[in-house]
């Protein structure tokens, strides 16, 4: 199951994940930051969504939360969320 809560369509230009996710999302940071260099993609270190943090993976994508239920879910979510825009 992936949530996205962001059906606008606007251009994205923020994506933060957390470090302190417990979901090793290091990875797909990595990944989408050298796919798409002029999106600003960071890793913060706690993004105050600490109940979310503990029970999926996550981030925020112009301060609106995408989850879903695995990490690679959830790269693929964000994945085409931009190629849509």
């Amino acid at each position: 199951m992936i949530i996205i809560i962001n059906k606008g369509g606007c251009r994205m230009e923020k994506v933060y994940f957390c470090e302190k996710s417990k979901y090793h999302s290091k990875k797909e940071y990595k990944y989408l930051k050298s796919m798409f260099p002029k999106i600003k993609i960071k890793r913060k270190k706690c993004l105050g969504k600490c109940k979310t943090c503990k029970n999926c993976p996550f981030t925020l994508v112009d301060g609106k939360v995408f989850k879903s239920d695995s990490t690679p879910e959830l790269y693929l979510s964000i994945y085409k969320q931009i190629l849509s825009n």
